[in-house]
């Protein structure tokens, strides 16, 4: 059996357990596809065998959700549940908007339902202007949309924590009091 076949058949025994379906469904090649690369019957292109590897180590953005609606006068935590519905407990990303969609605060959450909950009660802690009245006091008072995102992890970096900063650095979000840190690329992980 050709090299590129028994470097594509190891990695789906690896990361797929030998799931054909799954790396079907990650990779968009058919289970026939697979199949003859798997049992030898043709060669996979290098390319084909890169693109694996790749779907394999690069995590891939999900919508949880995107402007889904919050009303401050609504229980917190029921409003979060059903925004969040299946992904309370995992890790990802997550946006505050103000009642005209504008960026207000972003966050990074390894249990998305609690740091979200933690997160939109928290203090104000910018200035307003003299003028107004009813100072809002707490971020849920301000924020009228919720966005979350499931970032995908990495065993060698901490891949949300790097695309939080990444956006805090771009859009300097009001209620965020830093904006996180980078770390070089291609960093060789110690053994």
């Amino acid at each position: 059996m050709p090299l590129r076949n028994d470097i594509l058949k190891y990695f789906i025994d690896l990361y797929y357990d030998g799931d054909l379906q799954k790396v079907s469904h990650n990779t968009g090649y058919t289970i026939p596809q697979l199949q003859a690369w798997l049992e030898g019957r043709v060669e996979p292109q290098h390319d084909t065998v890169e693109y694996i590897i790749h779907s394999i180590f690069t995590p891939e953005f999900k919508v949880i959700v995107e402007y889904g609606k919050f009303d401050s006068s609504e229980p917190i935590l029921t409003q979060l549940k059903t925004l969040l519905a299946g992904h309370e407990d995992h890790p990802g990303l997550y946006a505050f908007y103000d009642s005209m969609g504008n960026l207000v605060y972003v966050g990074k959450a390894t249990r998305l339902l609690d740091e979200v909950y933690a997160a939109i009660r928290r203090d104000i802690h910018i200035p307003f202007p003299r003028g107004i009245s009813n100072v809002p006091e707490k971020r849920y008072e301000i924020i009228s949309y919720i966005s979350a995102y499931d970032v995908g992890t990495s065993d060698w970096i901490d891949y949300p924590k790097h695309v939080e900063s990444l956006i805090l650095r771009i859009s300097k979000p009001l209620l965020n009091k830093n904006i996180g840190t980078l770390e070089k690329a291609f960093q060789v992980p110690e053994k």
